[in-house]
């Protein structure tokens, strides 16, 4: 056998590896999800070998030949993203999340302005101020108050008085409770008309497509930002929505050809797939999502885990956070649940609830399978690991969960 053939087998190995592995666990990342099969077999390999750049908003103005069926179905993509989140304008160019809000600021900001930003590990404009290119902006930390783990309203306003922001940035890594929109936008349209309001809804995408958490357009946003892969379950991505004509233009113009130049068009199909899903299944999912999480959440503090937001039904959205400071440090604890095929994240928390926490989501497990009453089972399983008892039996326990969650709920083929 030849050194090519075995790197060749190890990297087959590896996979089947892996796949065996995560079939096995219970993924409660809050950041992943699963697609449908259909979702799946709409991600066109074929397409990845073309190019279909663009300019502007006008998706027909293409620079490469042969774009005649790509510009249908990218234009059929925008048409049933439109109808899902209520947006005038859709730009699916955006290669991520992090992506799409570069892009905003890149396109809404100017050097020397001020942004207010929740400190949510994507703080953009303090990115590009420490970059390399060292961007000329003044990025502030909006107020955040841990124990209702929310935006701090009232200070934020204070300091929308004092800086008259050009840019506030909000929305979280880590996403309990729809955040002060109206508000805010209420109060910048006072001090400062000309300020925009970006709401960074990667992580509950797919509970406002649900109608089940916020509707940040009609509450005042100018611009959402966004993933589609969490709770929306598509393929990996970026997204940007806005009602505003003028804003549409000026970060088509930021995303192209500044940051993106053919935008990886194997997604379009799966991704007027996984708008069509939500359009028809949307309600319910979403709503399976969060009645999980509550009672995810309800099954740890009643097995005596603390979690942020306990006086507010702890979430309404697809995350919980156990501060877990009793049972040792965050990534060791999320280390030993891993051990036995739990996979978690560790997280940091506000200084009011303090230091050592876990974020869970419950997105993929629900899209799996997951129903309320399996609540206490998962929390059993990961109070016994916080307990340090013994990983063997733990895990024997997670494996037969997770080969319970063999379904995939809420897509069209279920219908």
């Amino acid at each position: 056998m030849n050194t090519e053939t075995h790197k060749v087998q190890e990297i087959e190995s590896l996979l089947e590896k892996h796949n065996s592995f995560r079939e096995n666990c219970l993924n409660l990342i809050a950041s992943e999800n699963i697609p449908s099969p259909m979702v799946e077999r709409l991600l066109v390999e074929d397409l990845d070998r073309r190019y279909g750049n663009y300019s502007g908003i006008d998706l027909h103005r293409r620079s490469y030949q042969g774009n005649r069926f790509i510009a249908q179905i990218e234009e059929l993509a925008h048409q049933l993203a439109k109808q899902l989140f209520g947006a005038a304008y859709v730009d699916l160019r955006p290669l991520s999340g992090n992506i799409a809000g570069i892009a905003a600021i890149f396109a809404l900001g100017s050097p020397g302005d001020t942004v207010l930003e929740v400190d949510n590990g994507h703080r953009y404009a303090h990115k590009l101020a420490s970059s390399p290119l060292q961007v000329k902006l003044q990025s502030i930390r909006i107020p955040w108050d841990g124990a209702r783990y929310n935006i701090d309203l009232n200070q934020t306003i204070s300091l929308i008085q004092q800086h008259r922001p050009k840019l506030v940035i909000i929305g979280s890594g880590l996403f309990l409770f729809p955040q002060p929109v109206r508000e805010l936008k209420e109060t910048m349209r006072k001090y400062n008309p000309g300020s925009y309001l970006i709401y960074d809804a990667a992580h509950v995408m797919g509970l406002i497509a649900g109608k089940r958490f916020q509707s940040p357009l009609h509450e005042g946003a100018d611009v959402v930002i966004s993933s589609t892969h969490k709770t929306l379950a598509g393929p990996q991505g970026g997204m940007i929505l806005t009602n505003d004509r003028a804003i549409a233009e000026k970060i088509a113009s930021a995303i192209t050809p500044l940051l993106v130049a053919n935008h990886h068009l194997s997604r379009l199909p799966a991704l007027a797939g996984t708008f069509l899903e939500w359009l028809t299944c949307g309600e319910s999912h979403a709503s399976a999502i969060i009645d999980n999480a509550k009672a995810l959440a309800g099954a740890l503090h009643e097995r005596g885990v603390p979690l942020a937001g306990e006086g507010l039904g702890f979430t309404e959205s697809h995350t919980l956070l156990p501060i877990v400071d009793k049972f040792g440090e965050g990534k060791a604890i999320a280390d030993s649940l891993e051990a036995c095929h739990i996979i978690a994240g560790a997280s940091r928390l506000p200084a009011e609830l303090g230091t050592h926490g876990l974020r869970i989501g419950v997105q993929e497990v629900t899209r799996r399978g997951m129903i309320e009453t399996d609540a206490p089972e998962i929390a059993d399983c990961i109070v016994g690991v916080l307990h340090g008892r013994n990983h063997a039996d733990v895990k024997r326990r997670v494996i037969a969960l997770a080969k319970r969650f063999n379904q995939i709920r809420f897509t069209l083929e279920s219908t």
